[in-house]
């Protein structure tokens, strides 16, 4: 497929790319940590060998999450990762290791394995959110066994810095992305009023021909007919010539060639087949500005059939934007290229978690996915939460 989508398409990619990096961080400091330990336990120190057994346990958890990245996980990890500060806390504030307070590397190892987390989605509002859960869990969890040592509890430097650090990065990533979002909302925007821009110029042009040949050649064709009544016949040709002049046929006909969908309601091409009728209709029916981007007449490529359920998709597609994305306006990209035809449905409203759609949600799946996958095409889904969603049909070129 050749169509050139918006680089906003690469937002899931980049959170889940922070999110990776954060995981393998936190495999590396627990891997030195367990390091650490091993050294302590051959060196004569029986904790070592539990601690270094913990932080391996710790690791699995890390591990477990990264492959199933869920809410589930993600809980079971800090409720596990508690357990597990606080007993390495206990451990460290024995008194033959001297430490003063909590405040030290070796409980940090696991508090900062909490906040490296990530969490379920990419969004990096969530990711924000999974911070601050787990530093909420990590330092309670270091008081605990600071308690059961009988030790001095302080907040955690380290834990602190990290969880802040953390936050700044997924913060200004998720200002970055909005902005960019919304910059690729007004090249779009920019785009359709030039074209509608043009539209109205060659109209206007068109206009003033038609008045002009239609003025001088009945002008001519009165002269020409010298003194006393006009004609009939030609009295009847001024007449329809008028008539077409002010009626709104060769104007709505110009309209339509523009692409002016928010106007000009599209019926159909000139063997019937459909062209984004019913999308156009839904889009109407929820209140949903929709800008246009590409030529409809690349769906005369398709089948009647194939055609039809296309535009049923998009229905759909539109229908869920208009209901769940919170937003009021929705771009489209038709384009047509490798022998498939591709329909790209964008907006930048609250999103949600494509790994996560409710089993009861069959719209999006039976109305979307199902019958795109009849007709030998895909459904494709980039999605993030509080970044917005694009959602990317495609099917082949023919069919029924």
């Amino acid at each position: 497929m050749t169509l050139g989508l918006p680089g906003d398409l690469s937002r899931d990619s980049v959170g889940r790319a922070i999110v990776h990096a954060g995981h393998v961080a936190g495999w590396v400091y627990l891997a030195m940590g367990g390091l650490v330990s091993l050294s302590l336990a051959i060196g004569g120190r029986p904790a070592g060998w539990i601690a270094a057994g913990l932080l391996l346990i710790m690791a699995g958890l890390l591990s477990f999450v990264a492959l199933h990245r869920t809410v589930m996980s993600t809980l079971l990890y800090l409720v596990a990762g508690a357990g597990i500060t606080v007993w390495m806390t206990a451990l460290a504030m024995r008194s033959e290791y001297d430490f003063a307070s909590t405040d030290n590397a070796v409980v940090a190892i696991p508090c900062i394995a909490l906040v490296l987390v990530g969490g379920a989605g990419s969004g990096s509002w969530i990711a924000c959110l999974w911070v601050v859960v787990a530093y909420t869990v990590g330092q309670p969890a270091a008081y605990v066994g600071a308690t059961i040592s009988d030790s001095t509890f302080q907040i955690n430097t380290a834990a602190t810095a990290v969880a802040v650090f953390v936050m700044l990065i997924r913060g200004v990533d998720g200002l970055t992305r909005r902005a960019g979002l919304r910059r690729q909302a007004a090249l779009v925007r920019a785009n359709v009023a030039a074209r509608e821009a043009t539209a109205r110029r060659d109209h206007e042009l068109e206009a003033v021909t038609r008045l002009h040949d239609t003025a001088m050649s009945h002008l001519l064709a009165i002269a020409s007919a010298g003194s006393g009544p006009v004609d009939e016949r030609l009295r009847t040709d001024i007449r329809q010539d008028l008539e077409l002049l002010v009626g709104r046929d060769w104007i709505a006909q110009h309209r339509s060639e523009a692409g002016d969908v928010a106007v000009v309601a599209v019926d159909g091409d000139a063997d019937g087949t459909p062209v984004l009728d019913l999308a156009f209709a839904a889009a109407e029916d929820e209140g949903l500005d929709v800008q246009l981007t590409g030529d409809l007449a690349v769906l005369s490529h398709l089948g009647a059939r194939r055609a039809a359920e296309l535009d049923a998709a998009v229905a759909e597609c539109l229908r869920n934007v208009a209901r769940h994305a919170g937003v009021q306006e929705a771009e489209m990209i038709l384009g047509i290229g490798g022998g498939e035809v591709t329909v790209a449905v964008m907006d930048i409203g609250s999103g949600f978690d494509a790994d996560q759609i409710p089993a009861g949600r069959r719209g999006f799946r039976d109305g979307v996915v199902a019958r795109i996958e009849r007709e030998g095409g895909t459904a494709r889904v980039w999605s993030a939460i509080g970044v917005g969603t694009t959602i990317v049909l495609t099917v082949p070129e023919g069919g029924a």
